[in-house]
């Protein structure tokens, strides 16, 4: 007698639920391919170049004296607008004193003979020449008249004649060699009072801010050393810092940059390219500094901010 073998329900559902799982994914298979386009469409990169930067004037320079300052005298504060020429800080040095009124005395001597060359004849130097010509004519007729000997009449004739050269000279005028003798005369009077005024007193060669003062009222300096620093602080541009040799040849003169600001990290500016240096800079690596513009300066940028560049290219 043959025995009959129950299975558990358990398995009959699992069977019926597989059967039915087949049936279904079969009705829902597609039968076209499917086209995926987003591979056709790469977007398109912009590349683009990065480097740090620092924010400088357009326009600074630091003063020093080219002689010894002795019980200096500053007339400035840092932070003061100050205009070209004006007198910022005094060395009272006493053998620059005597240097400089002698400078004054010889440009002022100089000045007096240049015009006098430069205006020949005057009125007095020509009467005074026509005088003399007159006076030695007059003697030699007076010495002819006499009966004079030889000797004394040759005298006499030497003398009118040398008056008379003279009256011809004055009356002509200076020649051009005259004239340009004088003009250099005066030129280097002028040099050597720009020199003495120099070691005497520093002026401002541009207007400016006193962006830095080294010293005090009353000490003593040596020569060449830093006094004080005045920059253009109204026109500011970017320089880059760490701009790789690889990068620069990449960059053109006028091209444009954006620049964002550590100070001001919110914001992005605009800038462009004025100057790319000939020659690298640095001395463990190598970077090129690259000089740029902005469009825009914001009255809360100041010297020596950094800042983070990139060069779009296209």
């Amino acid at each position: 007698m043959h025995k009959m073998y129950h299975f558990p329900k358990i398995f009959i559902f699992f069977g019926l639920f597989v059967l039915f799982s087949i049936a279904f994914a079969g009705c829902s298979i597609n039968s076209e391919p499917i086209q995926d386009n987003s591979l056709d469409e790469s977007p398109e990169l912009i590349q683009e170049i990065s480097a740090s930067g620092e924010l400088i004037p357009v326009q600074s320079v630091t003063l020093s004296f080219s002689s010894i300052g002795e019980n200096l005298e500053v007339l400035v504060e840092e932070g003061a607008q100050v205009s070209k020429g004006d007198e910022l800080v005094r060395n009272n040095n006493n053998q620059l004193k005597a240097a400089l009124l002698q400078a004054q005395a010889a440009l002022e001597r100089a000045r007096f003979a240049y015009d006098q060359v430069l205006n020949a004849p005057s009125e007095t130097a020509l009467k005074s020449a026509y005088s003399a010509f007159i006076a030695a004519r007059i003697n030699l007729r007076q010495q002819e008249d006499n009966d004079a000997s030889e000797d004394i009449i040759s005298i006499a004739q030497a003398e009118f004649d040398a008056a008379r050269a003279n009256y011809d000279s004055v009356f002509k005028g200076s020649s051009e060699e005259e004239i340009a003798a004088a003009k250099k005369d005066l030129e280097a009077a002028e040099i050597a009072l720009e020199q003495a005024v120099s070691d005497f007193e520093l002026t401002a060669p541009f207007d400016g801010t006193v962006a830095e003062i080294n010293v005090k009222s009353g000490e003593n300096i040596g020569a060449f050393q830093p006094v004080l620093v005045i920059a253009d602080l109204n026109n500011l541009q970017v320089v880059t810092t760490d701009l790789s040799e690889v990068d620069v040849t990449k960059l053109n003169v006028g091209q444009r940059a954006d620049i964002i600001f550590d100070a001001l990290s919110d914001q992005t500016f605009s800038g462009r390219i004025e100057i790319i240096a000939e020659k690298s800079t640095g001395v463990s690596s190598v970077f090129f500094e690259v000089t740029l513009s902005l469009n825009e300066v914001p009255e809360d940028l100041r010297w020596g901010m950094t800042a983070f560049i990139t060069f779009p290219i296209e």
